[in-house]
Formats: C-alpha cells, sequence, structure tokens
C-alpha cells in the first residue's frame, strides 16, 4: 500500500523541496496543494499524512487544522513553521497536530524520522485492528472438525492452497463450512497479517454491488455523501472472500473480471486508477457449469476464479463426524455458563443425530444444539429438544423433503449428480436406479427409502461402497440402513 503524503505551502519551492526528499523513499505519494482551502477541498482523498505550513494567505495552518482535526480526526498532521512560531507549532500540536517540524533548521533532518514514525504508528494499527478482526471472528479455524475421509481431502486441499496465492473457489452446499475454509486459508497463510473481507454477493441489492467491490466518489450518485472504499482496496495485502459469487450479474461479471486481471480498479464515479495486492478467494453452495451453458456466468470469469477448487462435503457424508461437531458445539457453548455446564446429549439424541440427514449441514447442527441445552429441563438433552424436524431423516435424496411438504404437493428433487440435476426422467431416479411405482399407488418415504437402499444394493451386487455412492450417502449411513432394513446380517 502507497503511503499517501500532502505537503500544504503556498511557497512552491519549499513544497518541492519536501516532496523530492519523501519522493526518494518509492513508498510515498506525494501531493503538493497551495493553500488551506484547496487542501480542505481534497480531504476526501485520506491522505496518511498532511505537513502543513503555519503562515499561509487565506485560511492560516492553525484555523486549517482546526478543520482537519473536526472532519477527520485520524489523519496525522505535522507542523511546518518558520523559525519564529515555534510557540505557534507547540500550540497547534495541543489542538491534534502529531508533531512539527521547523524551515530551514530541522526539516529535512527531522522529517524523515517523524514520517518514519507515523508510519510504523498507522502500520501498527493497521495490524491491531486486523487482529481485533480475527479475535472478534473467532478465527473460525477450530470449527473445521471431522476426521471422515472427506474431510481428510479438504485439509489436503487447504494446505496445499497455501503454497502460493492462486485463487481458490470453495464449492459446496449451504452451511457446510465454506467461509470457514477460507478462513483457515487465510490466517495460515503469509497473507494473515493483512485484512479479510467478506463480500456477500447474495446480500447486497444489485445496483449498489459495484460500489461495494470498488468503492466510489462522493456525488458519483444518488446518495453518494461521500467517498466509499471498497472491499478490493480494503483487502489490500490481505484476502478478499467474495461468497455467493454465481449470484453476480454479468456486467459485473465483465468489471471484476478487469479488476482480477488488471489487478486494479476504478471507484464509481472516479478517474483514478487503484492497484490493489489481494489473495481472491470465493465460494458458490451453485453448479457454475450448467450456468455457463446458460449464458448466466461467464466462462472467461470461470476459469479466472475456479483455478482452484476445493469442494465440501454435506455432512451427510461425512459419517461419525456429526457426532465430533455436536460434541465441540455442546462444549463450546456450555463451557462457560455455570447453568449449563453438565449439559449432555442422551444416547437417545446422540443416535437421532446420527439419522437425521442435516439438509442445513453443520450450521443447521450448531442451532440444533444451542437450542437443546436451552430448552432440555434435565442435564441429559433429549431428541425432543433439538427441535429437529424428524420426518425429514436419512434418505436417499441430496435434496430433502419432509412429510409435511410431501403433503402439500413438493417433490424431492433427485441430487446425486454433481450438477445438482435430475438422473433421469419419469419415475424418481438415484443415479440410475429408479425407486418409486407407476402411479398407482402411494407409498410412504419410508417405503420408498427401504426400496432404493435394497435395489440399489442388489443392482450393485453387495457392494455396499458402490451402492452407498450411488444413492449419494456416506458408507456408514448405507451400514445403517442395511441393517435397520435387514437387507444385510
Amino acid at each position: 500500500m502507497r503511503f499517501r503524503v500532502f505537503v500544504v505551502d503556498d511557497d512552491k519551492y519549499y513544497s518541492r523541496l519536501l516532496s523530492r526528499q519523501l519522493e526518494r523513499n518509492g513508498a510515498f505519494e506525494v501531493q503538493t496543494l497551495r493553500s488551506g482551502e484547496e487542501l480542505l477541498e481534497r480531504l476526501d482523498k485520506d491522505p496518511h499524512l498532511i505537513l502543513l505550513d503555519v503562515m499561509m494567505p487565506g485560511m492560516g495552518g492553525i484555523e486549517t487544522l482546526r478543520r482537519i482535526v473536526e472532519r477527520k480526526p485520524h489523519i496525522h498532521v505535522i507542523i511546518v513553521s518558520a523559525q519564529g512560531a515555534v510557540e505557534v507549532a507547540v500550540e497547534a500540536m495541543k489542538m491534534g497536530a502529531y508533531d512539527y517540524i521547523t524551515k530551514g533548521q530541522d526539516d529535512l533532518i527531522k522529517l524523515d524520522t517523524v514520517v518514519k514514525h507515523v508510519q510504523e504508528k498507522l502500520a501498527m494499527s493497521r495490524e491491531l485492528e486486523n487482529l481485533r478482526s480475527a479475535v472478534s471472528q473467532k478465527y473460525g479455524l477450530d470449527e473445521l472438525i471431522g476426521e471422515s475421509p472427506a474431510m481428510e481431502r479438504v485439509y489436503r486441499l487447504i494446505n496445499k492452497a497455501l503454497r502460493g496465492d492462486i485463487t481458490v473457489a470453495i464449492q459446496g452446499e449451504s452451511g457446510t463450512g465454506k467461509e470457514l475454509v477460507a478462513k483457515a486459508i487465510h490466517f495460515n497463510s503469509p497473507r494473515r497479517h493483512g485484512p479479510f473481507i467478506v463480500v456477500n454477493c447474495a446480500a447486497v441489492p444489485r445496483e449498489l454491488m459495484e460500489s461495494e467491490f470498488f468503492g466510489h466518489e462522493k456525488g458519483s450518485f444518488t446518495g453518494a455523501h461521500s467517498r466509499k472504499i471498497g472491499k478490493f482496496e480494503q483487502a489490500d495485502s490481505g484476502t478478499i472472500f467474495l461468497d455467493e459469487i454465481a449470484e453476480l450479474d454479468l456486467d459485473l461479471q465483465a468489471k471484476l473480471l478487469r479488476a482480477l486481471q488488471n489487478r486494479e480498479i476504478q471507484r464509481v464515479g472516479g478517474n483514478e486508477t487503484i492497484q490493489f495486492d489481494a489473495r481472491v478467494i470465493c465460494a458458490t453452495n451453485r453448479d457454475v457449469i450448467p450456468m455457463i451453458r446458460e449464458g448466466r456466468f461467464r466462462e472467461d470469469l470461470y476459469y479466472r476464479l475456479f483455478q482452484y477448487p476445493i469442494p465440501m462435503p454435506p455432512l451427510r457424508e461425512r459419517d461419525q463426524d456429526v457426532l465430533a461437531l455436536a460434541d465441540y458445539f455442546l462444549e463450546a457453548y456450555t463451557r462457560d455458563d455455570p447453568a449449563f455446564r453438565n449439559k449432555k446429549l442422551s444416547a437417545a439424541a446422540r443416535q437421532y443425530i446420527l439419522q437425521y440427514a442435516w439438509p442445513g449441514n453443520v450450521r443447521e447442527l450448531k442451532s440444533a444444539i444451542e437450542r437443546g441445552i436451552l430448552i432440555s429441563e434435565e442435564d441429559e438433552i433429549q431428541p425432543a429438544d433439538l427441535l429437529i424436524d424428524g420426518r425429514t431423516m436419512i434418505s436417499p435424496w441430496s435434496e430433502r423433503v419432509t412429510l409435511a411438504e410431501a403433503a402439500e404437493g413438493a417433490e424431492p428433487q433427485p441430487g446425486g449428480s454433481p450438477n445438482g440435476m435430475s438422473n433421469g426422467e419419469g419415475p424418481l431416479a438415484i443415479s440410475g436406479v429408479p425407486i418409486g411405482g407407476d402411479g398407482g399407488e402411494i407409498k410412504t418415504l419410508e417405503q420408498l427409502k427401504r426400496q432404493a437402499v435394497e435395489r440399489a444394493y442388489r443392482l450393485c451386487e453387495g457392494n455396499v461402497d458402490k451402492a452407498a455412492d450411488e444413492l449419494g450417502i456416506g458408507r456408514a449411513t448405507m451400514y445403517r440402513l442395511l441393517k435397520k432394513y435387514e437387507i444385510m446380517g
């Protein structure tokens, strides 16, 4: 990040002298201004440091300082005084100036030292803010829990992603922990001391998204009462996480592509080109390939963003991880509260948790555990305390439908294939294994589930792993269903 300095002095020769002294350090971006009035007009440019002359025609340095402190108290101001105006400089420091230098005496010698101190102070403030932000988010790293083969693959992919700055795309259903993976990559990478900036592309109105990404200048549109720094600029030296990236409209996709290709942006309503240095991580719960075919997602942007995909498994495919996560959430919630310290999951609740389909994935599990802790009257949390819709239990479909929804005419959508599309036409099919009848009789979901498991097991010639894969469920779940329905001893 370049360090912006404004030199304000009506003496153009002295301004040039200070500017050249500063520009010897390539990290400085120096602008010279001739008056206090001109400075106040450009104050929205947010300089990091202002070198302000005391004696100027028109608005003097002291009045200018007072207005700076009123509008932008965070900006560091160094007063530049004549040799006979030291008392004025000291008074200015009482008003909020950071330091002062004296023309023709210690100006060039002291200038480098004072500016270096300001740089160090700003760097420390920025790092402290990043640390506070990280602590408030609890990093999210500890919630990446699980030892299932599916999660082991995720850990390996995260570890490899730390080796460079390649753009990462995290794909998975809602609630699977995509943002946690993004945080794990950022906070374990060389960029961990920089900011971690999140943009939810589905939560910001379409007409405001460009401003959210790139910022805007004052007056660039109705309601733009002041300059806004965009998320890409905020993420400089860190990581920007673009959640729900598939929700961007095509116009903004084109602008995002240009920004990523050139590593530079322009604020809305501005002409200044701003370089940014941020790693990009995106996430989506949708399959983008069909969107490309339908013209709803740019193919060139896809290849720019999806350089390194990390698929997140749904909770129903993580076998015993569900209980490890449940225990973690239980311990985390009850740790510091004496009223809940003795709470634990009953054997019935643990079994119930294993059998439930968890369409909302880890997020739904966390909410269920928190509800159970608050609702349960006894130390042991029972299944009813979790307030789970027990009618949505493990079934052959990735997209679950409750009995209540079925009664209202909803139909389960097969989700066994990676693109989430139907695997066949006519009767409901699961990876080519049709179930259901010809419409002549109504079967319960439990009957359909048993029929699907039995048929898949038979068609896969007793190969449990293959049958589980065909049904889109975990191996442990398949074994439980085979035992439950006495299909396999």
